[in-house]
């Protein structure tokens, strides 16, 4: 027998009501509480509202993250080298895995400063992007063979500065990394009342989906998926514990822009009905890619991941293409004192740009990009409204939108996700978030705290 949960007294719409869920459905909406065996929870008055959609994560790198050692916290060189110097000398024969590597706060690292600091232990550090690595000495003769692959960059003399770009594969699979657990990742999204995620990975390949199953199917991570990294002939594999979204393609600019090609690729992927989701960070890469999604004609659904520096001139084309912006607002605080000090002056004003977007005319949904900022969907609300960095400067404020717009980012369908904003209503999917106050406060200091229970699927995950 299906049991009934209510929560009455609940903040939805402006009025207080009563939320009747039962099985993974919400089947009634009442101003009164209904009558027969339920589970209840009073709502005293505070906000339910759709669980949120997080647009755009890196979901393994994110439980890989947790495994190793953290620097994203560390703000200076020395409590880099601190906490590598520790790691090191607890390590054994292991390896030692650090993320969040920022080389204008922890300064400039190849395989001589590792070895300084951590003698001949084997270290792997990733840069904070995901795209890069720095091992050391000992790692570097763990890993090469005669066959040197292209992304190990050599100096002057052949050898190698233990710098790869764009081998995260590749290394994994030369130092055999175990799969991690996600558990700790679906309680935190659950903390959030993050319901549901897109998973950004590039080619995911069988092994990583596989793991993604495991911990979807034994609930560990209990949000529901949409995965970006899937092929085209690998759809079908995935049916039954995730959505196939657009499918992802990464362009770089360090390894070269193809105009011709790239449209050629988008064409491809649009002729077996599949939209298209870019990766483009830079000015060159936006303009590569709006011009090559010009080239091979835009599809509902496509979208640029990123878009981080953004001409206007672009805008037009876009609105007109319908193409959808994910944006990472959360980054306006977290590296925004770095990007004063170091990005163009004429990148400046199409930074991380929001309300411009809109006004546009330009569709626009939010990710995090978690691991490379937190996960923490409230902390991006409030950048987006607030546009001030973690020291108080404030960049771009014209491009400030209400908290209310930004947390409408969050709550759009996965597939559609700059289309309408899901509501509570009977019918839908029992996906929810409860509040400890009303919207209108819980918007005046965005903030996690404010979370007080998550279902997903009409099951209580977070309370």
């Amino acid at each position: 027998m299906s049991m009934r949960t209510v929560i009455s007294n609940a903040e939805v719409d402006g009025r207080l009501v009563s939320v009747v869920i039962e099985d993974e459905i919400i089947l009634a909406i009442d101003d009164r509480a209904p009558s027969g065996e339920f589970s209840a929870i009073d709502a005293n008055g505070a906000a339910l509202i759709p669980g949120l959609h997080d647009h755009h994560v890196h979901l393994l790198a994110m439980a890989a993250r947790l495994e190793g050692v953290d620097l994203d916290a560390l703000e200076d060189a020395d409590a880099f080298d601190r906490a590598l110097t520790t790691a090191a000398a607890s390590a054994g024969d292991g390896w030692v895995r650090a993320s969040g590597y920022d080389e204008h706060r922890h300064g400039l690292l190849d395989c001589h400063r590792l070895d300084v600091l951590v003698g001949t232990s084997k270290v792997r550090v990733q840069h904070r992007s995901g795209l890069a690595w720095v091992l050391s000495s000992a790692g570097l003769g763990a890993v090469l063979s005669d066959d040197i692959p292209t992304g190990v960059e050599l100096d002057a003399n052949g050898r190698p500065t233990g710098r790869l770009l764009r081998l995260d594969a590749w290394l994994a699979e030369r130092v055999g990394v175990s799969a991690p657990s996600l558990q700790k990742i679906g309680a935190q999204l659950s903390s959030f009342g993050v319901t549901g995620v897109t998973d950004a990975t590039y080619n995911l390949g069988a092994g990583r989906a596989e793991l993604l199953r495991q911990a979807v199917q034994s609930g560990s991570l209990p949000q529901s998926l949409t995965l970006l990294g899937v092929n085209d002939d690998e759809r079908e594999s995935v049916e039954g514990w995730a959505t196939v979204g657009p499918v992802k393609i990464l362009v770089d600019e360090v390894v070269g822009l193809d105009v011709d090609l790239l449209a050629k690729h988008i064409e491809a992927h649009h002729s077996v009905g599949r939209a298209v989701a870019v990766h483009a960070v830079s000015r060159a890469e936006t303009v590569t890619v709006a011009t090559a999604m010009a080239l091979a004609g835009m599809m509902p659904g496509d979208r640029i991941e990123h878009g981080s520096v953004l001409p206007t001139d672009l805008d037009s084309l876009l609105a007109a293409g319908g193409v959808t912006v994910i944006v990472q607002p959360a980054l306006v605080s977290e590296r925004g004192d770095h990007y004063l000090e170091v990005v163009d002056g004429e990148d400046l004003p199409f930074l991380h740009r929001a309300a411009s977007l809109l006004e546009s005319g330009v569709r626009v949904a939010a990710g995090s990009d978690a691991p490379v900022t937190s996960a923490d969907p409230w902390l991006a609300i409030a950048a987006a409204s607030t546009r001030t960095t973690r020291t108080g400067q404030r960049l771009g404020a014209t491009e400030r939108v209400p908290a209310a717009t930004a947390l409408g980012w969050y709550l759009t369908d996965p597939l559609d996700p700059s289309g309408p904003i899901r509501r509570v209503k009977v019918g839908a999917r029992a996906d929810l978030c409860l509040l400890d106050a009303s919207l209108a406060e819980v918007l005046t200091d965005p903030n996690a705290s404010h979370v007080r229970n998550t279902w997903v699927g009409g099951r209580l995950v977070y309370s």
